[in-house]
């Protein structure tokens, strides 16, 4: 199966804007579902999202990071 198009500059992309929310209380990343989004910051900046247990994406640009532990702030699309 053929991989995905990629843009090569962000030149080549179009601007969105996303609304949200962010808890207001840290939490245990172990508690964390895979593939839920959550932010170090408090204010929901630079969001990632969990994808296993000790590994995240930063969807800025798609970097994986390995996680040990640590608390991090839930973020949610869904503003309701």
């Amino acid at each position: 199966m053929p991989s995905l198009p990629s843009a090569a500059s962000a030149a080549d992309m179009n601007p969105v804007t996303f609304s949200g929310l962010s808890d207001k209380t840290a939490v245990e990343w172990s508690s964390l579902r895979n593939y839920e989004m959550f932010s170090l910051s408090a204010d929901g900046s630079f969001p990632m999202m969990k994808v296993s247990r000790s590994k995240a994406v930063r969807l800025a640009d798609r970097q994986v990071m390995m996680v040990g532990s640590g608390r991090c702030y839930r973020v949610s699309l869904s503003n309701h």
